[in-house]
């Protein structure tokens, strides 16, 4: 009975001493296999979601700019076919800039072509401060703020030898003029003398 219980023994020594290192093995591989599909394998299926939407967003915000390119291009060139005179014309409605002196002559060559005598033609860019003689602050009409790209210029103007007829020829010659002129106030006294407050408009660069 001991003898058998010996020879056991030896056996499943024998087999551990000459199995020990693929059992070691097999234990190493089935912990890590183990490890893969609890640990790794979420957090791998995790980064690749993460990783193919960050590309398929940048995809169509690549395909958005790509648009937006495109768009860009097709008024650049539809902007490029315009024929100058009719883009001198619409410039002229919304000029780019304010210079006083060439507005100044162009309201003088309104007013004086038509026969009319101009006395006195003041300009005030919105947010200056401007004093005219015999007149104040209270008699200016306040234009509404259209846009912070758009800029103001208000015309204080006065004309001689005007009668009722001749206001009234005025006033379509105005509306007539290509570049924007909004009459705000009409002021007509003694039957020969009038009064005007117009707003005129340019573009902020």
């Amino acid at each position: 009975m001991v003898d058998n219980n010996l020879a056991k023994k030896n056996y499943v020594n024998n087999l551990l001493n000459t199995y020990f290192n693929l059992f070691v093995v097999i234990f190493v591989s089935f912990l890590l296999l183990m490890s893969y599909f609890l640990l790794l394998k979420p957090k791998v299926a995790e980064t690749t979601n993460a990783i193919s939407e960050n590309i398929s967003s940048r995809e169509k915000l690549l395909q958005a700019e790509k648009n937006k390119l495109a768009n860009l291009q097709e008024a650049v060139l539809a902007y490029n076919n315009i024929d100058q005179v009719d883009l001198a014309r619409v410039n002229g409605i919304l000029p780019n800039e304010y210079s006083k002196e060439a507005l100044y002559g162009e309201i003088e060559e309104i007013i004086t072509q038509n026969g009319f005598i101009p006395t006195q033609i003041t300009l005030t860019k919105e947010g200056e401060v401007a004093k005219t003689a015999g007149a104040s602050d209270d008699s200016k009409v306040s234009v509404p703020k259209i846009s912070d790209k758009v800029g103001i210029i208000n015309i204080s103007l006065s004309i001689a030898s005007v009668d009722y007829a001749g206001m009234k020829n005025l006033l379509t010659i105005l509306e007539s003029n290509l570049r924007l002129l909004d009459v705000k106030q009409i002021t007509m006294s003694g039957g020969s003398v009038a009064s005007l407050e117009i707003a005129t408009y340019y573009y902020k660069k």
